[in-house]
């Protein structure tokens, strides 16, 4: 703890400086064990490993469709339509001649008959396109199909590995719940022991050895119950990220991270 708040340890006041913990060990409630297929459905609902298999495998199944697409023939239906606005003065050596025009001579004119279907220009056709020994398309498509089937694999695989972390860490947390259950009933015995070997040595029925054996024993009791209950918190925080429930147990949702509110205090 030292060395992770302090530059260095050359001052010998703060090396020789006890670090006296303020924080106690509290009282650890071992809960009850869930239906092991209900946490399955909940790691298979809050992994983001299989969130992130889910959307691969969509744009597997998407592309796969584009190079199959891509071997079909293609039928395209194609048209055009335009109008064009004429207008302007008459050439003066065509207008010697006596010559009239309907064209108006003015930019009003000619931006009217460019909206009056007097002048239309269009054209309707079909383009048909026939893959023959595409063999550009015919590769692209195999490859597609395999890289769909390798993640149809990889999230299978991954389904798997899932169950099989959700069900070790529910066995752990139970087997360490129960560590904790003996190593708190032997603390509770060996306090026993000792308190009545303090009376016995009080009332003069009793040796010193034997009280400082019993007080032996309960400390070397409480280690084993504070080591207990450590490992037991760790199967809680192994079981949380097998099933995907670590912010949620911890009062952190995504949702506040993208709106900017916090919309709960953390637990």
């Amino acid at each position: 703890m030292k060395n992770a708040i302090t530059k260095s340890l050359d001052d010998p006041i703060l090396e020789a400086m006890p670090v006296i913990p303020t924080d106690q060990m509290q009282t650890v409630s071992i809960q009850a064990a869930q239906p092991i297929q209900d946490l399955i459905t909940q790691a298979q609902q809050n992994r983001p490993e299989l969130a992130e298999s889910d959307i691969d495998l969509v744009n597997r199944q998407i592309s796969r469709r584009a190079a199959s697409n891509a071997l079909l023939p293609s039928l395209s239906l194609i048209g055009f339509y335009s109008g064009s606005g004429l207008g302007g003065p008459l050439n003066p050596v065509y207008n010697l001649g006596q010559n009239t025009s309907m064209v108006p001579p003015d930019f009003g004119g000619a931006f009217q008959n460019a909206f009056n279907n007097s002048s239309p220009d269009y054209y309707v056709g079909l383009n048909l396109n026939i893959p023959i020994r595409n063999r550009v398309a015919k590769a692209d498509q195999f490859r597609s199909e395999l890289e769909y089937r390798q993640a149809e694999l990889r999230m299978e695989q991954l389904k798997k590995q899932v169950r099989i972390e959700v069900r070790n860490a529910q066995y752990a947390l139970t087997q360490t719940g129960a560590r904790v259950e003996a190593a708190r009933k032997a603390r509770d015995l060996a306090q026993r022991t000792f308190d009545i070997m303090k009376k016995e040595q009080d009332l003069g029925a009793g040796s010193s050895y034997q009280t400082l054996s019993a007080q032996r024993d309960l400390a070397l009791a409480e280690l084993d119950l504070v080591g207990a209950m450590t490992t037991y918190q760790k199967a809680k925080v192994e079981l949380d990220r097998a099933t995907g429930a670590t912010l949620e147990h911890n009062g952190i949702l995504i949702q506040d991270a993208i709106t900017g509110v916090v919309s709960r205090h953390t637990p």
